[in-house]
């Protein structure tokens, strides 16, 4: 049966492949948000179900840059990703370095899941994660760095990228985010995100 000629041409996994590898080690690894943020089109949403959704590489780029800037400690390990077609699946790890030398990582999980639209460019992703898990992660990552005092490490230090060695920065790689040194208002929480489209939240989880 023919098709109505609205679908999307056929593309190959090694195109999809090259293009993920060139997003992750871009956004996830090299932290520079400004030229991930790039690789949407123009029509691309960015729904993130606790944040909400985003709109564009402008919005997308804001986002990003105020939420990771709130959390310089925060790096994204790639554990695993399945392509299927257009769609790519993929877990990470929000990991960051124990505050004490020598303690084990803090870290939770999150699920994204990303369409490729062609020619090196995303039209969305959808990113997933246990608010409660996150809310635990930041307690123990802030107890840590009590206990740790003047010893604390350096909060911009990724000692562990995990089990994917092409999703690894190379050897001797020092973080430079794309929102260091620059006026970036940092995002903590939902009453200072002032672009995007808010999700409407069950009441139970709503504050008084």
């Amino acid at each position: 049966m023919s098709g109505t000629g609205n679908e999307a041409p056929e593309v190959g996994r090694d195109e999809v492949e090259a293009a993920f590898r060139h997003y992750f080690l871009t956004g996830p690894v090299g932290e520079d948000w400004v030229a991930w943020s790039q690789l949407f089109t123009e029509d691309a949403t960015y729904n993130d179900h606790f944040w909400g959704t985003f709109h564009g590489p402008a919005e997308i780029q804001q986002f990003l840059e105020g939420t990771m800037s709130f959390a310089a400690h925060v790096y994204s390990p790639l554990v695993w990703y399945v392509i299927d077609g257009r769609q790519i699946v993929y877990k990470v790890l929000n990991r960051a370095d124990n505050p004490v030398p020598g303690a084990p990582a803090l870290e939770f999980p999150s699920l994204q899941v990303i369409q490729y639209a062609g020619d090196g460019k995303w039209a969305s992703e959808d990113d997933w994660w246990t608010v409660q898990e996150m809310k635990l992660f930041n307690q123990r990552y802030a107890a840590a760095r009590d206990e740790a005092g003047a010893e604390a490490t350096d909060p911009l230090s990724r000692a562990d990228w995990g089990p994917i060695e092409w999703a690894k920065p190379p050897t001797g790689h020092t973080a430079k985010p794309s929102w260091l040194g620059k006026d970036v208002p940092p995002i903590g929480s939902l009453r200072e995100m002032t672009f995007g489209t808010r999700h409407p939240r069950p009441a139970s989880t709503r504050r008084a």
